[in-house]
């Protein structure tokens, strides 16, 4: 109630002011049967009722797009409309001297006057526009280009990569660029698992929490909440999707069938299961490998291991070998969805081997 009561004062104040300003300065011309004074309190008050309605109709778009987490677009739309409008006053200026230098002085100049306001209007708003789609336009254009313009740009942060941890190492490594978005309903989701009643999900939850906070403290990038949600979808990935083609945003996870998916919309992903495969170090047939045999593997004679950063080495006839540390010679490398698995055999049993062909 208070707000509707706050809104009709403000309509009544600009409307108010806009009969004041047309009767003081004169402006208009009589309407038809109406008063010279009547026409110009119609004109006034009829201007500022439209003021007032663009007003708040702009001041309510503005609030929604704060509400989407979009501020820092609608900062630059500013900065590149005020670029624009620039533009647009020298487009004013240079039709005014072309056209009043060159026109009879006594021929109606409201055209022009017409022509002006238009194209001004259309490079603000056109200033708007580029500002408010491409995020880092200005910086690019001071520094000559648009490199590393893919690494600045907003990155959503599910639930399954912050639990998972390592996004926090990857931002103290700097190799993670731009703005972290953090939406409502991650944060919602976390809340849900750390009050779980299992004791794996809670402490799981916990730890994201913590991760979320070494994350919003961090003085190496900007993480930054966002309230937008989307009620009527329902599951939490359908509504990181949609958020992050709303903010032309990538998204970071560990999930593998939210990573399949996005990409199906044409989103970009960044997955850090994936880096983690793709930096692993590469191994060719006949390098040689210090391995510690942990396990049976599944064929007979197999023994398992592992290596430091968590790839799977399967030993051929390396059961024997189980809670041991031998020198193995790698066979193959096979790389799979869940990782990259090395299929080696014991060094003794390879030279053994070398020794009959030798005979």
């Amino acid at each position: 109630m208070a707000k509707i009561l706050l809104q009709l004062l403000f309509f009544a104040v600009l409307i108010g002011l806009g009969m004041f300003v047309a009767v003081t300065q004169k402006l208009g011309a009589p309407l038809g049967p109406l008063h010279q004074d009547a026409s110009r309190l119609l004109i006034g008050g009829l201007s500022g009722f439209f003021l007032a309605l663009l007003t708040l109709l702009t001041s309510a778009l503005i609030n929604r797009q704060l509400e989407q987490g979009k501020s820092r677009q609608l900062v630059n739309g500013g900065l590149t409309a005020l670029v624009g409008a620039t533009l647009g006053f020298i487009a004013f200026i240079i039709l005014d001297l072309i056209f009043k230098s060159t026109s009879d002085k006594n021929a109606p100049e409201s055209w022009l006057a017409l022509t002006q306001g238009l194209i001004f209007l259309f490079f603000t708003m056109l200033g708007f526009r580029v500002g408010y789609r491409e995020e880092n336009i200005l910086v690019d254009a001071f520094r000559g280009g648009k490199a590393g313009q893919a690494n600045r740009g907003p990155k959503l942060l599910d639930t399954s990569v912050i639990i998972d941890g390592r996004i926090d190492d990857l931002v103290k490594t700097g190799f993670i660029e731009g703005k972290l978005i953090i939406p409502q309903f991650v944060l919602d989701e976390l809340h849900n698992i750390a009050d779980s009643s299992d004791n794996l999900r809670r402490r799981k939850g916990r730890r994201g929490l913590d991760i979320l906070g070494e994350l919003r403290r961090s003085e190496k990038i900007e993480a930054e909440m966002v309230s937008r949600d989307f009620p009527e979808l329902g599951a939490v990935d359908r509504k990181l999707i949609q958020l992050a083609k709303e903010m032309n945003a990538k998204i970071i996870t560990t999930d593998y069938n939210l990573n399949k998916v996005a990409k199906v919309e044409n989103i970009d992903v960044l997955n850090i299961n994936e880096l983690a495969n793709a930096v692993k170090p590469r191994f060719i047939p006949g390098e040689e490998l210090d391995v510690e045999v942990i396990d049976r593997g599944e064929e007979i004679g197999q023994g398992v291991g592992y290596l430091d950063d968590g790839t799977m080495v399967v030993v051929e006839n390396g059961r024997r070998f189980i809670g041991k540390k031998i020198k193995t010679v790698v066979n193959s490398a096979l790389q799979t969805d869940a990782g990259k698995m090395l299929f080696v055999r014991p060094k003794t049993e390879t030279n053994s081997m070398k020794d009959k062909w030798a005979q």
